[in-house]
């Protein structure tokens, strides 16, 4: 199991492992540590449930991942998997309360903004041939540290949005910069999102070519939709805290050669992927490699950051939106070249500056 760093240790990385704290009120979930039963996951996350038949319910949630991630680690263990998993704040929720995390979704009113929409040439002078085995933008840093949607909002599409916007300024400006999405839950429903509801990055680029997206510290994230306030917190003109894009394009679904190249000479993908099964909700590190990602539609937007191989394996970077304390460091490595692995290469578009 995951071990406790010291307490120095702890504050210094900002990875304590917390107790008696509700999960709803933290823009972090907490870093679990060391959880051997049901009364340390209670100790450690604060949860506090509404009688003893509540309780029961939840527990038996709990030992049903448990045994899973138990099984899961010792096939790990005996070099039959090449990832592990970890219980995480996640592990007493039903599938269906999970799946308020799970807001990649397209809508009729989206669709008539991006029907018809051309696909750019992906990269300028395109160089397959020459592209780097390996590649990482958080090397090179061009990637904000991963945030926290919050428990009950959908809004997944807004930070890959946001997450591949911030990758591609860096690499056109030299200046990363986190950017709001608050600002596009808040304000781009007329788009075809709908906020903590769901939406999808596409939509999200049709609005910032259209209106601009603000600065994160002008507009901080909420985890909840409230009134539009993009006017008030743009600044006076000529509106400095704006950031606007000349279009968006999209990778043809399945072409994880065409994903490569622009990672590797443009910046990070806006990508959609299946993230309901236990395993993904539960991933600890490695390369991820559950098939039964594959059994069912994308349903989860993230941003495709890099790639590399290992062990034989080539594998995608995805940035998450669980907080740092899920994953590697908020982070995962999901098969590539296996394809379209959890439809990884399915919906994967980013923005021209």
């Amino acid at each position: 199991m995951l071990k406790c760093p010291s307490m120095w240790l702890q504050l210094v990385l900002g990875l304590a492992c917390l107790g008696a704290v509700s999960l709803q009120s933290l823009q972090s979930f907490p870093k679990l540590c060391d959880v051997n039963n049901f009364d340390d996951f209670l100790a450690q996350t604060g949860k506090i449930y509404a009688d003893e038949g509540e309780r029961a319910y939840r527990e038996s949630i709990f030992a049903a991942k448990k045994s899973l991630i138990d099984l899961s680690n010792k096939n790990a263990d005996g070099g039959f998997s090449g990832y592990r998993l970890y219980l995480n704040p996640l592990a007493d929720l039903t599938k269906k309360e999970i799946a308020t995390l799970l807001g990649s979704k397209v809508s009729e009113s989206g669709e008539k903004y991006t029907n018809g929409h051309i696909n750019f040439v992906t990269a300028p002078n395109p160089a397959s041939g020459n592209l780097p085995e390996s590649f990482d933008w958080r090397e090179k840093g061009g990637v904000t540290p991963p945030g926290f949607q919050g428990m009950g909002c959908g809004s997944c599409w807004s930070f890959a949005t946001t997450g591949a916007l911030e990758g591609h300024l860096f690499r056109r400006t030299g200046v990363l910069a986190s950017l709001s999405q608050q600002n596009l839950v808040d304000c781009a429903d007329d788009y075809g999102n709908m906020g903590c509801d769901g939406g999808f990055q596409e939509y999200g680029f049709e609005y910032i070519r259209d209106h601009g997206i603000t600065l994160a510290n002008k507009y901080p994230y909420t985890q909840f939709e409230m009134q539009c306030r993009q006017n008030e917190t743009a600044g006076q003109p000529p509106r400095e805290s704006i950031v606007k894009i000349r279009d968006y394009a999209t990778i043809t679904p399945g072409d994880e050669q065409k994903m490569k190249e622009v990672v590797a000479t443009l910046g990070p993908l806006a990508c959609s992927m299946n993230a309901a099964p236990i395993s993904f909700e539960q991933y600890q590190g490695g390369i991820y490699a559950d098939e039964e990602c594959n059994q069912d539609e994308v349903n989860h937007s993230v941003v495709v950051v890099g790639y590399g191989s290992e062990g034989g394996q080539d594998y995608w970077i995805i940035k998450n939106s669980y907080s740092q304390n899920w994953g590697e460091g908020g982070f995962m490595r999901i098969l590539r070249n296996a394809g379209g692995f959890c439809g990884i290469a399915s919906e994967c578009s980013y923005p021209i500056l």
